[in-house]
């Protein structure tokens, strides 16, 4: 249960300070702080989740291998959606200025999880 809430809390972090920086405030969250990013980082996702369920089935599993070939692309192409949706559903949680940048985000916040994933580990 630690190791769950040093990572969320790390997550949040990413979200809240770096998203931002990198992206040119391009994605960032809106006033209120921890508990707003919290709250954005939650909807991401289960919108993550529930976009590759649907892409996975729709797709009778192409999306899946068109993933693998392309190395990741459509992921990061699907987590963007998730940003944009969830800005889209929360605009006062969330503002995100174009898909690029969501997609930039959604890179970022990949790339954090998986140092996070590995320095919490250690």
């Amino acid at each position: 249960m630690e190791t769950f809430l040093v990572r969320l809390v790390l997550m949040i972090l990413v979200l809240l300070v770096v998203v931002p920086a990198a992206t040119g405030n391009g994605v960032t969250v809106r006033q209120g702080g921890f508990f707003r990013g919290l709250l954005a980082l939650v909807v991401v996702s289960l919108l993550n989740s529930g976009l590759w369920m649907l892409v996975g089935v729709g797709t009778l599993g192409a999306a899946l291998l068109a993933n693998v070939l392309l190395f990741g692309l459509v992921g990061l192409c699907i987590n963007g959606a998730a940003f944009w949706l969830t800005s889209a559903l929360l605009p006062e949680v969330l503002q995100v200025r174009s898909f690029g940048s969501a997609c930039w985000a959604s890179l970022i916040m990949t790339v954090a999880s998986m140092l996070i994933n590995h320095w919490v580990i250690l």
